[in-house]
C-alpha cells in the first residue's frame, strides 16, 4: 500500500510538471507564432515549403538583391550626386516612349515601302539601260542628225551662227553686192563699195545677210545706217541694179526690160539727183524701161514721158499723159 502511495505521488508529480512544461510550451509557441505573424501552429505547417519552392524563392531574392546592388552601383556614381531623393514621375515619359514607339513603326513601315518602291525602281534602271545599250546606235545616229539639224538652224555648234537658208543667201549676196559695186563706185565717184558682212550679230543673233560699206575716205568699214538719206538711196539703187543683173545672168540670158522706182527721189539733193537720174538714163538708153513713182517737180524735166494721177473733187482719180 505504501509502495502504491508513493508511485502515485510520483505520477501526480510527473503529471503537474508536464503541464506546466505543456503551459511552457504552449506559452513559448505563442510568442514565436506572433513574432512570425502566424495564426496557429496549423497556419505554420500550411506555410511550410518544399524545397523546390524553398530554391526557387531563395534565387528571386538572390535577383532581388543583386538588382538592388546594381541600382545602388548605379546611383553612386558621381555624375548622380545631384538626383533628386524623391520618386520621379514617369507618366510623361511613358508617354513619350509610346509615341517614340509610334514614330518607329511608322519609320519602318516607310521604309518597308520605299524598299519595295526602290526594288521596282532598280529593275526599271535595269531594263532603261538595256534598252539604251541595244539602241546605242540608233543614239548614235540621232546624235549626228541632231548636231546637224541645229548647224543647218544655225544653233551650235554652228559658231557664224548662220541658218542654212541665210548661207545660200548669203553666196547670191556676194555676187549682187559685186555686181552693185560697179554702179555704187561710180555713182560715188570712187568713195563707197559695198561690203557682205556675215559676222555674228548683236547678242549673238544669227547673221548671213548684213551689208556694210567700206569709205575709201578712211579705208575704214562703217555701218550702212550711218549714211546719209541721199547715199542711202544710191546704194539701195545700186543694190536693185546689181539684183537685175544677177537674175538676168541666171535666167538663160533673158532681160528684165522694165524697172521701177516708187519714191525715194524727195530726200535728195540736187547733186544726188543729178547722179540717179545720169544712171537710170544710162539704163534706159541701153534698151530698159525705167518707171519713176515721185512727187518732186525737178524730175519732170527730165523725163520723157510720164503719166499724171491725180484727185478729182468727186474723190476719184484720173489719169493723164504727157510726151516729153
Amino acid at each position: 500500500t505504501l509502495a502504491a502511495a508513493r508511485a502515485l505521488a510520483a505520477a501526480q508529480n510527473a503529471v503537474s510538471a508536464a503541464d506546466s512544461a505543456a503551459t511552457a510550451a504552449d506559452t513559448e509557441q505563442r510568442e514565436r507564432l506572433d513574432e512570425q505573424g502566424f495564426e496557429s501552429a496549423a497556419a505554420v505547417v500550411a506555410a511550410h515549403l518544399d524545397a523546390e519552392r524553398r530554391t526557387a524563392m531563395e534565387a528571386g531574392l538572390r535577383a532581388h538583391d543583386d538588382a538592388v546592388a546594381a541600382a545602388t552601383a548605379t546611383l553612386s556614381e558621381p555624375e548622380l550626386a545631384g538626383l533628386p531623393s524623391e520618386e520621379v514621375e514617369l507618366e510623361e515619359s511613358e508617354a513619350a516612349v509610346q509615341l517614340a514607339r509610334a514614330a518607329r513603326d511608322e519609320a519602318l513601315a516607310r521604309r518597308a515601302t520605299l524598299t519595295a518602291h526602290a526594288a521596282s525602281l532598280s529593275e526599271l534602271v535595269d531594263t532603261v539601260a538595256t534598252a539604251l545599250a541595244a539602241s546605242a546606235e540608233l543614239i548614235g545616229r540621232h546624235e549626228v542628225v541632231a548636231r546637224l539639224a541645229a548647224t543647218v538652224k544655225g544653233d551650235a555648234p554652228n559658231d557664224r551662227r548662220m541658218r542654212l537658208e541665210s548661207f545660200v543667201l548669203a553666196a547670191e549676196l556676194e555676187e549682187i553686192v559685186a555686181a552693185a559695186n560697179a554702179r555704187l563706185h561710180q555713182m560715188s565717184g570712187g568713195r563707197y563699195l559695198l561690203e557682205h558682212d556675215d559676222a555674228v550679230g548683236y547678242r549673238s543673233t544669227q547673221s548671213g545677210l548684213g551689208l556694210a560699206i567700206l569709205d575709201s575716205h578712211t579705208g575704214a568699214q562703217r555701218p550702212t545706217h550711218s549714211l546719209s538719206g541721199g547715199e542711202t538711196f544710191l546704194a539701195s539703187l545700186a543694190l536693185a541694179l546689181g539684183l537685175a543683173e544677177v537674175v538676168t545672168g541666171r535666167a538663160g540670158g533673158i532681160t528684165l526690160d522694165t524697172l521701177f522706182i516708187d519714191e525715194g527721189f524727195g530726200s535728195l539733193d540736187a547733186e544726188t539727183l543729178e547722179i540717179a537720174m545720169t544712171t537710170l538714163d544710162g539704163l534706159r538708153t541701153g534698151g530698159r524701161t525705167i518707171g519713176l513713182i515721185s512727187h518732186v517737180e525737178a524730175m519732170k524735166e527730165q523725163i520723157h514721158a510720164s503719166l499724171q494721177v491725180a484727185v478729182s473733187e468727186q474723190g476719184w482719180s484720173t489719169i493723164s499723159q504727157q510726151a516729153g
